[in-house]
């Protein structure tokens, strides 16, 4: 489904804004996602998972290399075509908060893409709002307050929601269930299970920790300073992973109960 060749995208120096010498945010990564497979990509923050995951979602042009959808270059789509696009590929954040116009009232919020990406009737949006609502398990009542009024949980369920409403067959959660607490953080992690399961989508898991890459997907990308140093096509633990700093990774996880799958 997604093939990525040879992407790097390079920014102006960060130590020093005067230097000519770019930064190097992605340095040469390739690698294929293909359809109803779950991946995770993890490494620490800096490595350069937010700025791929950028530019997977058509965020953020490469400044070489190309991204693959069914084998056409997505930087080379016309506009109406990556519109389009843009409703199979969706892009959950780690800031569910800021992801959320404070003004929009939840209903809203879940139903703006579908209206620019889908031509339903009203009735038909409000099933598929209500439908989607229920299935990250939360209640109606919900659809007329703001994000202000919810809980962190809340809000990423609100945010996987309004990823999920276009039935897309890429999502990519960078990072998404980080900043809740641990108890929560599972039980959205169960959900998305149970959602990759109904709606046969690929999905990209970035995270910094590998218990939940691990809890997550089976194949899993490991990722230091701009480069993919480690690929595991069947992980199932710790011993699968062989890179020194993926051991480095491990070595450094807080004192904690690992998922259990």
């Amino acid at each position: 489904m997604i093939e990525v060749r040879h992407l790097t995208r390079t920014y102006l120096s960060r130590r020093s804004p005067k230097s000519k010498e770019p930064f190097v945010s992605v340095n040469d990564v390739s690698f294929s996602l293909l359809e109803n497979t779950p991946y995770a990509l993890v490494g620490e923050s800096g490595s350069g998972k937010s700025t791929l995951a950028m530019m997977l979602a058509a965020i953020l042009p490469p400044t070489n290399g190309e991204i693959l959808l069914d084998g056409n270059n997505i930087w080379a789509l016309s506009p109406k075509e990556l519109r389009l696009m843009h409703g199979e590929v969706q892009l959950v954040l780690q800031n569910s908060q800021g992801a959320l116009d404070p003004r929009r009232r939840i209903y809203e919020s879940i139903a703006e893409p579908l209206r620019k990406l889908r031509h339903l009737t009203r009735q038909e949006e409000q099933h598929t709002v209500h439908d989607i609502l229920h299935k990250v398990q939360l209640q109606d009542d919900i659809l007329m307050r703001f994000p202000s009024e919810l809980s962190g949980g809340q809000q990423s369920r609100v945010c996987i929601a309004r990823a999920m409403a276009l039935a897309p067959r890429l999502v990519i959660f960078d990072e998404s269930v980080s900043g809740l607490d641990v108890t929560v953080q599972k039980k959205v992690l169960d959900l998305l299970l149970n959602l990759r399961q109904e709606y046969q989508s690929t999905f990209l898991f970035i995270t910094h920790d590998i218990d939940v890459a691990l809890y997550m997907a089976d194949h899993i990308f490991v990722m230091k300073e701009g480069k993919i140093v480690e690929s595991i096509t069947d992980a199932h633990g710790y011993d699968d992973f062989n890179h020194p700093y993926s051991r480095e990774l491990i070595e450094s996880l807080p004192p904690k109960t690992p998922y259990n799958r």
